[in-house]
């Protein structure tokens, strides 16, 4: 029973994302039809079910299926009822002929009982099926128009003895063809869009959940609202309305099914959703806006902090008022410097802003965002803020106020400067320029939880042959990548697939990103003398079985680290090169001997994130030429694909743009290239015997995901060349 309700919710998660498609195509009509029609089944129990769609003047058979209580043990009735099925998908029904011609030419439901007066056409029936029909049920596929139609006969004889359908479940199939001829008329005809309010109800009919339209149907319980705070609830987009017990509460979410933002909402909570109404994003966003009206505006940025800009700005410019001293920053909590400080970080946050930029120019300072990878120009400041800004953020991470001349790094922990629930860290790092000081600051999110690994992009390919590695009992795994590329997250994920606690995980690193239950982290801190060497020999005297080193960036580490691998231990950790194959190199340059790599290597995973094409304003387009020949030749394959529309919509902020999804080079040891690694052949021939091996390079696996509709050519490229390696 747990792998069928499985295999339910996944079939559900399925036709979830396909109404969720901004423009679905052809090509998944036969995913929808399908998915529907075992809904139809699961819930009205139906021992046969056929699904008709209009083509033209004809009516076409598109889903044939009987239940095996028709033949039970039977196998010549088995294969006598496959066969029926087959032949069937491909007759032809005339229009307005039959049962189904006249509920399809009507728009009207039939509803058929084996009684005095019906029997005569279920006998009919029974001749043309095969099978003792008892009841029946026809209803239309319709929206302005009718499509076509679906069919039941009898329901499951353990059910109702006299499998007789009720009219319960003739207005059940009603609704589930009101939502069906949607969705299916929609891949017919681009130009008939769903409406948010339809997309909710088909979400709420899917996944059994009841449906909220207006914000008058919940009882919302303000305190609730107010203590968690509109940073989580925009972010994961789910709306807590009433709290069941001390631990858990009821949510209002769009959809259900989406177990990533449920479980980050309730690790940043801790509280347990119990109870989910599913309510249409615009629904959710009226309900933001009522009550975190000021916080909203704050939270959107541009309104907020404009005015605490312009406060400055008439402060400044004022005779006299260039600069603010560091005692009025520590004391005056209304300052308008101080206000600005939190504005923007704040702002970054609820952006989903990945680093905060604060640059001095000649004449001014701009703050820039880093979203999706891209830096995004935010905010525009008076020259004479730079040195008050920069103080602030100094102050807030301890960091030496009078030194201008050094680069200096430092951590602040937000929480102690603002009232909100938002709980972040920032890894702090300020340098010397020429026009002032430079302040970039990362966003490390306290009440982030790692994804899962088949939520990084992993194709399905690489990720069976990885989730194998991860699982050697010792070795060395190395993810190689600049920075940015994902390299810690997809550690993390592969860490939290494997800890369990009969392991013991050790955990170097600079800074701690995430922290992780069951799993032993260690800070390091050169200042003191902390580092990834001291480390890693403190640990091999720990009975570590897995441990992760943050960077391979020395001798040192790495010849410790290919030790721990050599001794029954595997050894995770990054290195910064381009690809999987030079990872090899590297390490030689390092001072590894060639056997010793080649002996302790279990994998190198290269990565890179690429920007996800937008799904709410993609444009599809065939590719022609040069983009054309590059498909080819790295995928065997060419076909529809999409590309960024370039006045993108309100969900991406017009860029095209939304998200990021990770490309992975994945090189597995085996003994052709532990061979090529002893000999110390050139990085070229490594790159051909891993790709001989099965290794999809970075390029292949960006026309992947070029192909799959989740970025496009122009972004692929830009972040990964062509294979000159054939």
């Amino acid at each position: 029973m747990a792998s069928a309700s499985l295999s339910n919710t996944l079939r559900r998660s399925l036709l979830i994302k396909v109404i969720s498609k901004p423009a679905p195509s052809r090509e998944d009509m036969a995913s929808v039809i399908e998915l529907t029609a075992s809904k139809i089944v699961e819930a009205l129990h139906a021992q046969s079910m056929t699904l008709y769609l209009v083509e033209g003047n004809d009516i076409v058979f598109k889903h044939v299926y009987y239940s095996p209580s028709l033949w039970g043990d039977d196998k010549v009735k088995e294969a006598h009822f496959k066969e029926t099925a087959a032949k069937l998908l491909t007759l032809k029904l005339p229009m307005g002929k039959g049962i189904v011609g006249k509920v399809i030419a009507e728009g009207t439901p039939r509803f058929f009982r084996n009684t005095a007066t019906q029997a005569p056409m279920m006998l009919s029936m029974a001749q043309t099926t095969g099978f003792d029909v008892r009841s029946m049920l026809t209803v239309p596929l319709k929206t302005n128009v009718v499509i076509g139609a679906i069919q039941l006969l009898n329901k499951e004889p353990a059910i109702d003895i006299n499998c007789a359908f009720s009219d319960s479940d003739l207005v059940l199939l009603q609704e589930v063809a009101e939502y069906s001829a949607s969705l299916l008329q929609r891949m017919q005809d681009p130009k008939h869009q769903l409406s948010a309010e339809d997309t909710a109800k088909f979400i709420a009919r899917l996944t059994n959940h009841p449906l909220v339209t207006k914000a008058e149907e919940l009882a919302i319980d303000d305190n609730l609202v107010e203590a968690i705070g509109d940073a989580i609830i925009r972010r994961e987009g789910i709306f807590p309305y009433k709290r069941l017990s001390p631990n858990s509460v009821a949510v209002l979410m769009a959809n259900p099914l989406d177990y990533a933002k449920r479980e980050a909402f309730q690790q940043a909570t801790e509280l347990i959703i119990e109870d989910i109404h599913v309510g249409s994003a615009p629904l959710i966003e009226s309900l933001l806006k009522k009550y975190f009206k000021t916080d909203a505006k704050a939270g959107d940025g541009d309104i907020d902090i404009s005015k605490v800009a312009d406060v400055i700005s008439s402060a400044y410019n004022t005779e006299g008022s260039s600069e603010v001293s560091a005692a009025d920053l520590e004391s005056e909590d209304s300052a308008p410097i101080i206000q600005l400080t939190n504005r923007i970080i704040e702002d970054a946050y609820i952006c989903g802003a990945s680093d905060i930029h604060i640059e001095p120019q000649e004449k001014e300072l701009i703050v820039r965002y880093r979203i999706d990878g891209l830096c995004q120009e935010k905010l525009r400041l008076p020259k004479q803020v730079s040195n008050g800004l920069v103080t602030r953020l100094k102050i807030m991470c301890n960091l030496d106020i009078a030194e201008r001349r050094l680069p200096q790094d430092g951590r602040i922990v937000f929480k102690k400067y603002t009232k909100k629930n938002i709980d972040i860290d920032l890894r702090v790092a300020t340098g010397p320029m020429n026009h002032g000081e430079k302040v970039v600051m990362r966003i490390l999110d306290k009440t982030k939880s790692t994804l899962p690994l088949p939520a990084l992009g992993f194709s399905e390919e690489n990720l069976t042959r990885y989730r194998e590695c991860i699982r050697q009992p010792y070795g060395m795994i190395l993810h190689c990548g600049p920075t940015g590329s994902g390299k810690s997250m997809t550690l993390y994920s592969a860490l939290g697939e494997v800890n369990t606690p009969d392991v013991n995980i050790q955990t170097a690193e600079d800074p701690i990103e995430y922290t992780l239950a069951g799993i032993n982290q260690m800070q390091m801190s050169r200042a003191i003398g902390l580092t990834f060497a001291r480390a890693l020999r403190c640990y091999l005297r720990m009975d570590p079985d897995i441990i992760l080193v943050g960077e391979i960036r020395d001798e040192e580490t790495a010849q410790i680290a290919v030790e721990a691998a050599l001794t029954g231990h595997l050894l995770v950790s990054t290195l910064h090169t381009n690809d999987a194959p030079s990872t090899i190199a590297r390490i030689g340059e390092m001072g590894v001997e060639p056997f010793n790599i080649s002996a302790s290597l279990v994998c190198v995973c290269a990565q890179r994130l690429l920007r996800r094409v937008c799904k709410n304003c993609k444009q599809p387009y065939e590719p022609a030429g040069r983009e054309k020949e590059i498909m080819e030749k790295a995928l065997g394959w060419s076909g529809q694909i999409f590309k960024a529309n370039p006045q993108g919509c309100p969900m991406c902020n017009g860029t095209g743009y939304k998200g990021r999804v990770g490309i992975h080079e994945l090189m597995i040891n085996n003994e052709e290239l532990t061979e090529g690694i002893n000999k110390e052949v050139e990085v070229a021939v490594l790159k051909r015997i891993a790709m001989k091996n099965g290794m999809k390079t970075l390029h292949q696996d960006s026309m992947l995901k070029v192909k799959m509709g989740l970025t496009t050519v122009e972004e692929a490229l830009s972040n990964v060349p062509p294979d000159l390696i054939t």
